[in-house]
């Protein structure tokens, strides 16, 4: 990749012609076409010929385009191996399904509505923690 200084011309970076493929969906940035979007069919003497939305064939450089598909690859390369909160934060949850009756589901979503519980899982995920708790220690 090559980068222009912060005085050169359009001060943005110029994408290699290795960055790259048939097929790539872009934008393009400036000229006749600006703000067409279209797909990369080929690419002939540094010059890319565009087969825009429209149907029409568009011949354009590099410099011309914005190109999504490069942009989604390099963000791949670059994602976190591991997204989402980090591990240890908070206890474990697990995905379940249970049946309640829908009228105390009502019930629970009125008493949220009114913010008489935070929510109802951490509501059921509290109640059910606490009798449990009781159960488990009388038999101790």
């Amino acid at each position: 990749m090559v980068r222009l200084n912060k005085g050169d011309e359009l001060g943005e970076h110029i994408q290699d012609l290795n960055d790259f493929q048939l097929g790539d969906k872009i934008r393009i940035r400036f000229g006749p076409y600006t703000g067409a979007r279209g797909i990369i069919c080929s690419e002939v003497e540094g010059l890319l010929k565009i087969e825009l939305d429209t149907d029409e064939i568009a011949q354009v450089t590099l410099e011309e385009i914005t190109n999504y598909s490069r942009a989604a690859r390099r963000a791949w390369k670059a994602m976190p191996k591991r997204a989402g909160r980090p591990k240890g934060q908070k206890p474990a949850k697990r995905m379940i399904s249970m049946r309640l009756d829908a009228d105390l589901w009502e019930m629970l979503q009125e008493a949220t509505e009114r913010g008489l519980i935070p929510s109802r899982e951490k509501a059921v995920n509290d109640w059910v923690r606490e009798q449990v708790v009781k159960i488990l220690s009388k038999e101790e």
